[in-house]
C-alpha cells in the first residue's frame, strides 16, 4: 500500500512539474491550467 501511495504523490508532483515548465513555456492549454490550478492547491505549491 505505502509503494502505491508514493507511486502515486511523484507522478502528481512529476505532472505538476511538467504542466509549470509548459506554464512558463506559454504552451499550456486551458485544459491544462485547470489541472495545474489544481495540483497547486492539492500540494499546497504556489
Amino acid at each position: 500500500m505505502n509503494k502505491q501511495i508514493i507511486e502515486s504523490l511523484n507522478f502528481l508532483i512529476t505532472e505538476y512539474k511538467r504542466l509549470k515548465k509548459k506554464k512558463e513555456d506559454k504552451s499550456i492549454s486551458r485544459g491544462e491550467l485547470e489541472t495545474l490550478k489544481k495540483l497547486e492547491q492539492y500540494l499546497g505549491k504556489k
